[in-house]
């Protein structure tokens, strides 16, 4: 696994970096996978990133992913939906 591509947007307003980044891979990733090297690349730790969606590019050993780097961690419960805190294992899914 190795990061080949990274695009950064600034969104100031909101508290948040949201990234569209390119991998490679040899076996399928995991979302705690992606989530480790974008920490990794960017010197934060794991728990403010939040990936929001991973696309395996046909035909090609690539994966596109977008994830939002946040500053803190109340500003991921205030502006992520509670699907992709419960996909991302940061929050729990309610009982019925």
């Amino acid at each position: 696994m190795s990061l080949m591509d990274v695009k950064m947007v600034e969104n100031r307003l909101v508290g948040r970096r949201e990234v569209i980044a390119k991998l490679s891979y040899t076996a399928p990733l995991k979302r705690d996978e992606v989530k480790q090297i974008l920490a990794n690349h960017f010197g934060i730790e794991p728990k403010k990133v939040v990936i929001r969606k991973i696309k395996y590019l046909t035909g090609t050993k690539f994966v596109e992913t977008l994830a939002h780097i946040y500053d803190s961690d109340e500003k991921i419960k205030a502006y992520e939906p509670l699907y992709i805190l419960v996909r991302n294992k940061l929050a729990e899914r309610p009982k019925k």
